[in-house]
């Protein structure tokens, strides 16, 4: 009685390839993760505005920074999608190499290549599809005011946590005391770095 298969092949079913995600969901993933990026931009520009230039809050200056960091991240992701782009192109096999293609190692060559090639314009098609929806978001004053009005919230949150951490008296230390105390950091750092390389 025999209890596992008499070939293992005969049995065996391969997996199917995991498909790739359809253009629509990578642009979407694309946009929000975009999104995100901006949130942070503005976030930042309200907060320089506020603490470097003293300036009070602005709803309007804000919406301004919003479109400004908007067209700053589609300007530079239309960069990216052509220089990905060209970069298809150079990574595609020629026609020459295509044809002349017999050993199983010149045919795998040619396949990574195209595979390659496809990955790149993959990539170029979905930062399009970005630039396009990021493009509409700046003409959307919902978008552009809800950029601004939650800059502001984060903005409020990150200096109400800043003043509620509790600050001690600071330590003075003497230039002898400075000194040492560097020393010792420097030392700890290279013991760090000898145990981690093994020097």
């Amino acid at each position: 009685m025999r209890f596992w298969p008499a070939s293992a092949s005969a049995t065996a079913v391969p997996l199917p390839p995991a498909g790739p995600r359809d253009l629509a969901h990578q642009i979407e993933e694309g946009y929000l993760v975009a999104l995100s990026a901006l949130r942070l931009s503005v976030k930042n520009g309200v907060i320089l505005r506020i603490l470097r230039d003293g300036a009070a809050w602005d709803e309007a200056e804000s919406a301004a920074l919003a479109r400004h960091a908007i067209d700053a991240l589609a300007a530079e992701l239309r960069e990216t999608a052509a220089r990905l782009s060209d970069d298809s192109a150079q990574a595609a096999p020629t026609a020459r190499e295509s044809r002349g293609a017999r050993s199983k190692r010149d045919l795998a060559r040619v396949r990574r290549k195209r595979d390659e090639a496809a990955r790149l314009a993959a990539r170029s098609r979905t930062l399009r599809g970005v630039v396009e929806l990021l493009e509409a978001a700046r003409d959307d004053e919902t978008v552009v005011r809800d950029l601004a009005l939650r800059a502001r919230d984060d903005t409020i949150g990150e200096l109400m946590q800043a003043r509620l951490i509790p600050r001690g008296e600071p330590v003075l230390l003497t230039e002898e005391e400075q000194r040492e105390a560097i020393a010792g950091v420097k030392d700890d750092l290279q013991r760090l770095i000898d145990e981690r390389t093994g020097y």
